[in-house]
C-alpha cells in the first residue's frame, strides 16, 4: 500500500509519540481528537507505519466496525498481526474488507476457531478472553514492543460485555508492559473519561492522555503543492487558508474543497467553498438533525457553538433570551438540555468545557441565521 501524496505526515508528533511509547515509562496513551480530524490516518499512516519500518508488529482495530462482538474483532486483529504479512498489506485488507467471519488458528483441524462477528457471544466471553490473553502473549516482544492501535475505544464503554473486555485487556497488558504498548483513541472526551478517569473503570488511569495537535499552515502549503502537481492549477494561498480556518482546520473538508476545484476547473474558489459546504451539510444530514431538535435544544446548541458564553451562567441566559425571545430557564434546566444534546452525540466536554462534538456541525450552526433557532 503506497503512501498517498495527499497524506500530510505529522512527523514531530509521530516521532515523539513513538519514542514515548517504546523508550519512555508509559505503557499506554489515550489520544483524543474530534471527528474527522485525522486520528485514524495518524494511527495507520504515521504512527503505525513508522513503528512497522523499525520492525515492530502493529495491530489496528476500530470499534466503530462492530458493536456486537468487539472482543471477537480484537481477537481477529491480534491474529492478523501475528501472521507473516506486511503491515501495509494488512491495513489495506482491513480497510477494503472489514471482517464479518474470522478464523483463529490453523486453516483446518481441531485447533481452529471460527467466530461470526454478526452474532452475540455472551456465553463464550470467558473463553474468548483467555484466547485473547494467549494471543497477546504471542504478540508481546520486550526487545521490540508490539503496538496496539485501538481506535474509537469509547465504544467499549457502552458495548455489551465491555467492562469484562476492558478488565481482561488491562490484565493482559499489565502482565506484558515491556512487550506491548497501546494507543487508545476516541472522539468523545466524555466517553474516554468514562473509561480512563472513572475510579470503578477497569482502565482507570491506565493511559497517559494525549490530544491530537491541530494542523497548521504547513498542511495547507503541502496540499496546495500536491494539487498543483496533480491538476496543474495554482490556487490562492490566502483563500485556501481562509477556507481551512472557516472549518476549524479540518483536513477532510479542505481536501474535499480541493477535489471540487479539481473536478470543475472553471469554478471559482469562493463558489467551490460554498458548494463544498452545502454538499457536506446534505451528506451529513445537518438539516434533519437540526429540525429534530426542539427550540430550547437548538438555542443551547447555538450557545455552545459560539463558545463565548457560560451556557449555564448569566451570559448564557442572556444569549438564550436573545435567540428565543423567551425567558431563560434555570441553570439546571439548561444543563438538562445540554445533556440531551450529549445523549444524541451532538455535544461533549472538552477540558471541562461543553462544545458541539462535530466541528463541521458547529460551523454549520454558526453560519445559520440566528432567527432560525
Amino acid at each position: 500500500m503506497a503512501q498517498s501524496d495527499w497524506h500530510y505526515p505529522r512527523k514531530p508528533f509521530t516521532h515523539d509519540s513513538f519514542v514515548a511509547l517504546t523508550r519512555g515509562p508509559v505503557a499506554a496513551m489515550s489520544l483524543f481528537g474530534p471527528r474527522r480530524t485525522g486520528k485514524t490516518e495518524f494511527l495507520l499512516h504515521d504512527l503505525g507505519a513508522h513503528a512497522a519500518r523499525y520492525g515492530h508488529r502493529v495491530l489496528y482495530a476500530s470499534f466503530w466496525q462492530t458493536s456486537v462482538a468487539p472482543l471477537s474483532l480484537l481477537i481477529y486483529a491480534v491474529t492478523e498481526a501475528l501472521r507473516p504479512r506486511s503491515y501495509a498489506d494488512r491495513v489495506a485488507d482491513w480497510l477494503r474488507h472489514p471482517p464479518i467471519k474470522i478464523r483463529v488458528g490453523p486453516d483446518k483441524g481441531p485447533g481452529a476457531v471460527e467466530i461470526d462477528l454478526s452474532e452475540r457471544r455472551e456465553a463464550r466471553l470467558g473463553e474468548d478472553l483467555l484466547l485473547l490473553d494467549d494471543l497477546l502473549g504471542q504478540l508481546a516482544n520486550p526487545a521490540k514492543p508490539a503496538l496496539l492501535l485501538l481506535d474509537e475505544v469509547q465504544e467499549l464503554g457502552t458495548a455489551q460485555g465491555g467492562t469484562e473486555i476492558m478488565a481482561g485487556l488491562r490484565t493482559a497488558l499489565d502482565r506484558r508492559r515491556d512487550g506491548l504498548k497501546t494507543v487508545f483513541t476516541g472522539s468523545s472526551q466524555i466517553g474516554l473519561n468514562r473509561i480512563f478517569s472513572s475510579r470503578e473503570a477497569p482502565l482507570y488511569r491506565f493511559a497517559a492522555p494525549l490530544t491530537l495537535p491541530p494542523l497548521g499552515p504547513d498542511f495547507v502549503t503541502h496540499q496546495l503543492a500536491v494539487f498543483h502537481r496533480v491538476f496543474q492549477r495554482r490556487l490562492d494561498p490566502a483563500t485556501a487558508q481562509e477556507f481551512f480556518e472557516r472549518f476549524g482546520g479540518n483536513p477532510m473538508v479542505f481536501q474535499r474543497w480541493l477535489m471540487t476545484l479539481g473536478q470543475y476547473r472553471d469554478l471559482a474558489e469562493a463558489a467551490a467553498a460554498d458548494q463544498t459546504a452545502d454538499a457536506l451539510a446534505r451528506d451529513l444530514e445537518f438539516d434533519r438533525i437540526w429540525l429534530g431538535l426542539q427550540t430550547h435544544h437548538r438555542a443551547m446548541a447555538r450557545i455552545l457553538a459560539e463558545r463565548g458564553h457560560d451556557p449555564f451562567g448569566e451570559t448564557g441566559a442572556a444569549r438564550y433570551e436573545a435567540l428565543t425571545g423567551q425567558t431563560a430557564p434555570i441553570p439546571q434546566t439548561r444543563q438538562s438540555h445540554v445533556r440531551t444534546l450529549a445523549r444524541r452525540g451532538l455535544a461533549d466536554q472538552w477540558d471541562k468545557e461543553w462544545r458541539l462534538t462535530d466541528p463541521l456541525f458547529e460551523t454549520w450552526v454558526l453560519e445559520r441565521p440566528e432567527g432560525e433557532v
